[in-house]
């Protein structure tokens, strides 16, 4: 299945995302806007790629810039059917392809999904106090922030907010 919007296409993430989605998990910059606390190894990537296949509670798409190539990849996680609801995670790793609206509109393409062939009504995102771009990129696509968790994270020097970012999906009548 794949997931067309104007700026981007979300694409079943596949072998050929495997080393980028690497690359920018290692990536110091990224690892901290992220909350990621060492390096992955290839053996530890290839574990977690693995273990995504045929999980009922996580569906994970690769985005693809409108005729260019792979530039970050956006999942549900935690997909709680019997609640209608799940976390939504993101990450752009290519530079080229920040403050272009590429976040927002596969964070807004996911949510579609998700309303629409997965039946859930509630999506949720934690967003680092340290990213106010990722914020910026969760409302832009319809997210309003619902509380802060003060002090939530040890980043590194010094403990960082999260902010609890939700989404609704209208009721049917």
């Amino acid at each position: 299945m794949i997931l067309r919007g104007t700026k981007v296409c979300l694409v079943p993430f596949d072998r050929r995302h495997f080393e980028p989605t690497r690359a920018w998990a290692n990536d110091l910059e990224l690892s901290r806007l992220l909350d990621r606390a060492r390096p992955v190894s290839d053996v530890e990537h290839e574990n977690w790629t693995a273990s995504l296949h045929g999980r009922e509670d996580c569906v994970l798409f690769a985005i693809e810039a409108t005729g260019s190539h792979h530039v970050g990849n956006v999942w549900l996680w935690a997909i709680d059917p019997r609640h209608h609801k799940a976390e939504v995670r993101i990450v752009v790793g290519e530079t080229q392809a920040l403050g272009r609206g590429i976040g927002s509109e596969a964070i807004r393409l996911i949510a579609d999904y998700a309303r629409d062939r997965l039946n859930l009504r509630r999506l949720y995102a934690y967003v680092l106090g340290t990213n106010p771009r990722a914020r910026r990129a969760f409302e832009k696509a319809g997210f309003e922030l619902e509380g802060t968790l003060r002090q939530d994270r040890w980043a590194g020097e010094r403990y960082a907010d999260v902010w609890l970012l939700g989404w609704l999906a209208p009721l049917a009548d």
